[in-house]
């Protein structure tokens, strides 16, 4: 179980939710995978008072509303679950998610003015680097020696940035303070990871655990981009069994984007079935899949019912079913060619009508390894729920058709 401090939004909502609904700190932590003192300080920091006499964070108010009721005095330390706040004439104290959430990012942004770093680049040294240093005691140069990907920049600047408060540190958390040259950027840093959300979901690791359950579903996730300067991208998802593949046109390709998509599907299909097609599941380290939470937990519940795991860094093989599979859709929008002279296909002014008829067309083609088979047949005897839950569509042999004309948006010039 990990001690990091900061918290994404998906797991502020569970919090929520199991405060809700009386969840112990213990039961929280193990959902979300956080000590229970976490989520002790999560509260502590974030409850709120509900009064026409306080502003929401007067402390003066919060410290009253604990003195007048004895509950606030004890876990949750909320009124989120009391039988009785709709009754009661007392002040009130709530825990809600988006408040949280806005508070951090608000409290984040100030702490970054005038500085010149990325707030990716804090929240992977929040993450990474400082329970390193806090807690297993590494030194300056040895978290530099490591994490080169993450500390790009001078550790002199590093100082100034934990003596800007920038950092959750402070002096007495750092061994020695030792005046360095300045170091030249590393031209060729590699685009950085967050690190700490591969732990348990390295392909490795789901090397073991599909042999240990060789029963369970798996399936692959990935996208597909369009030409340069494209802002919409493909989401592809693919069923390795029966070779099924669905296709998701996202605005952006970003985690916010991937989450929504999630989201829907499980509301689509309900939690029961999507566990049981989505039980395993595996991505590469693109930035859009650095949210697992949102494949892998019940919102309604805070209980992970799938497994989500990452191909090693320019490995793409290791999920080869639906790297071929997007042979399929290349045929329809050609990749760029420098030797045939091809720009590439924008995505920006195709449509998720367009999209779903590709899906259709492509699981209805015969597989050899299928035994000539399609996806969507086998799909459908397998998994009927899913087909019609997502109002997939059979379409005859002789009128599949992967023309490129069919499937271009309005004024999409290639």
């Amino acid at each position: 179980m990990t001690n990091y401090n900061h918290l994404l939004e998906e797991q502020r909502k569970v919090i929520q939710f199991m405060v809700d609904n009386e969840y112990s700190f213990t039961s929280i932590g193990k959902a979300i995978d956080k000590h229970r003192t976490t989520i002790y300080s999560e509260i502590q920091r974030n409850r709120y008072i509900k009064s026409n006499f306080f502003e929401m964070f007067d402390k003066k108010g919060i410290n009253k509303a604990v003195n007048d009721c004895s509950k606030l005095q004890k876990k949750p330390y909320v009124c989120n679950s009391c039988s009785n706040k709709f009754k009661c004439t007392k002040h009130k104290l709530y825990y809600n998610s988006k408040i949280a959430q806005t508070r951090y990012e608000k409290t984040l942004k100030s702490s970054r003015e005038g500085i010149d770093i990325s707030p990716k680049t804090v929240e992977d040294i929040e993450t990474i680097i400082v329970p390193l240093i806090k807690n297993k005691k590494h030194s300056i140069n040895m978290v530099y020696t490591n994490h080169s990907d993450i500390l790009y920049f001078s550790k002199p600047t590093f100082y100034k940035y934990v003596d800007l408060g920038v950092l959750s540190l402070c002096n007495l958390d750092l061994p020695k303070k030792v005046c360095y040259k300045t170091r030249k950027d590393d031209k060729d840093k590699r685009h950085k990871r967050e690190l700490a959300l591969l732990k348990g979901r390295t392909y490795k690791e789901y090397l073991d655990f599909t042999s240990k359950h060789p029963n369970m579903n798996v399936s692959q996730i990935d996208t597909v981009e369009g030409r340069s300067g494209s802002a919409k991208v493909l989401l592809t998802i693919i069923i390795k069994k029966t070779r099924f593949m669905l296709i998701f046109l996202l605005d952006k390709q970003t985690m916010a984007c991937v989450t929504e998509v999630f989201n829907d599907l499980k509301e689509k299909l309900g939690i029961k079935l999507f566990a049981k097609i989505f039980r395993i599941s595996l991505t590469d380290n693109g930035h859009e899949f650095f949210n697992p939470l949102a494949i892998e937990l019940d919102y309604a519940t805070g209980r992970k019912i799938c497994n989500l795991f990452y191909c090693d860094p320019y490995s793409s093989w290791q999920k080869g079913t639906i790297e071929k599979n997007h042979e399929y859709i290349r045929k329809v929008y050609p990749k760029a060619n420098d030797k045939l002279s091809l720009k590439g296909t924008s995505f920006d002014n195709l449509t998720e009508d367009i999209i779903k008829r590709l899906e259709d067309n492509i699981n209805n083609i015969p597989r050899e390894e299928l035994d000539n088979k399609t996806p969507y047949e086998l799909t459908n005897k397998l998994y009927p729920e899913l087909i019609a839950k997502l109002n997939c569509s059979y379409v005859a042999p002789d009128d599949v058709d992967l023309s490129e004309e069919k499937y271009k948006g309005e004024s999409n010039d290639k």
